[in-house]
């Protein structure tokens, strides 16, 4: 159980700060050095590094105290170490967040991605719209499913895996040539498809499309024959993984028990309240979701993938998702599990009351699916 604390929500401008400053500390490392339980990444000296460094320590010190900060100088030179260690699942951490955050999956806002985005805001109107989305949901995977089918060769990837597009007003009033800019060239498709006779398709991965109410329909009418992927995963664990989320970002600060009996008192107060930051409960409702969807998108158009089955065996769980997606088929060399975060089990007790809470939910979306996940244990 993680107890309450007084650390202050941030705000929509601190948390981009703060995604810049991690993004600077996870990629700008000059060497990496494994330890046996983290790693340690040397810095440069100045005091601008010192500083950035202070500043990361101390905010992470805060969300995440079972992880360890330390950093320490070199007598030599005067350049400083940054060690990161703690539970089973740091070292993979460290080597995801570099991986997202150098890759097109979640690019680091620096001068060479800035450029990029220029060139392609320049470019927009020569660019195509997607072949396939990754809807949701959120805290399910997404990330490694996107990491997956970028990597086959009939897949060129949007300059960033998430666009929310179609669930945000302010995105989406800048009109599909605004949107078309993140994805490649029609010149890129026309070579791949017709001078070297291979398969060519794109896609984003933005995991609240499947939660905002007006997506289905805005997706329908922008690219109505777009292949539509749901990765779907035990609503107990995707609500623990989105509460843990919240607190690492200090988006949150009550405990996991306190921030569920929040959610449940709006909710006997407001039947039709929601909050789609702090849906830790209603985010695992999937039946509902899915059936917003089905309104306008033929089960032809749709594929939903088990998170689990994703994480235990992904090879043979991503080759239907080729197949889906009318690709030949293609084995990755490695299956790298991205974007996962070791942090504390969960209370028995707790886990037990979320059974209950969300059998009858699961129960109807096994219905809806003809397909049980067995996540009612």
């Amino acid at each position: 159980m993680t107890p309450e604390n007084n650390i202050p929500a941030r705000t929509k401008d601190e948390e981009m700060a703060q995604f810049k400053l991690v993004a600077e500390v996870f990629t700008r490392f000059q060497e990496k050095q494994e330890l046996p339980d983290g790693y340690a990444l040397r810095y440069p000296k100045s005091s601008e590094w010192n500083a950035r460094l202070e500043r990361f320590c101390h905010a992470w010190r805060q969300s995440c105290p079972y992880f360890n900060f330390a950093l320490i100088p070199e007598a030599r030179n005067g350049a400083v170490w940054l060690h990161i260690t703690g539970p089973e699942g740091t070292k993979g951490f460290v080597e995801s967040a570099n991986e997202i955050l150098t890759s097109n999956l979640n690019p680091a806002p620096n001068l060479k991605n800035t450029l990029k985005r220029k060139i392609a805001h320049w470019t927009q109107a020569l660019r195509v719209l997607p072949d396939f989305l990754i809807i949701g949901a959120k805290k399910c995977g997404t990330t490694s499913l996107y990491s997956y089918l970028t990597q086959h060769p009939g897949v060129a990837p949007a300059r960033n895996k998430e666009i929310y597009f179609f669930d945000s007003s302010k995105n989406f009033n800048q009109g599909l040539r605004w949107y078309r800019a993140f994805f490649p060239t029609a010149l890129a498709k026309f070579y791949a498809q017709q001078i070297r006779r291979q398969p060519f398709l794109t896609g984003e991965a933005s995991p609240e499309y499947i939660l905002h109410p007006k997506a289905p329909k805005r997706i329908f009418q922008a690219i109505p024959r777009v292949k539509l992927l749901a990765i779907l995963r035990n609503p107990i664990d995707r609500a623990y993984s989105h509460y843990q989320h919240h607190l690492r970002s200090a988006r949150e600060n009550l405990s996991f028990e306190g921030a569920i009996e929040r959610e449940l008192a709006k909710q006997r107060a407001d039947a039709a309240y929601f909050d789609k930051d702090q849906c830790y409960l209603a985010g695992g409702v999937y039946v509902e979701q899915l059936k917003a969807w089905k309104k306008y998108f033929p089960p032809e158009q749709m594929l939903v993938v088990a998170n689990e089955a994703l994480d235990e065996n992904p090879s043979p769980t991503v080759a239907p998702v080729f197949a889906f997606l009318n690709l030949p088929p293609f084995e990755l060399k490695t299956y790298k599990k991205l974007n996962a975060f070791p942090y504390p089990d969960m209370a028995p007790a707790t886990r037990r009351g979320l059974i209950e809470y969300f059998k009858p939910h699961n129960q109807r979306l096994y219905k809806f699916l003809d397909r049980d996940f067995n996540w009612d244990k």
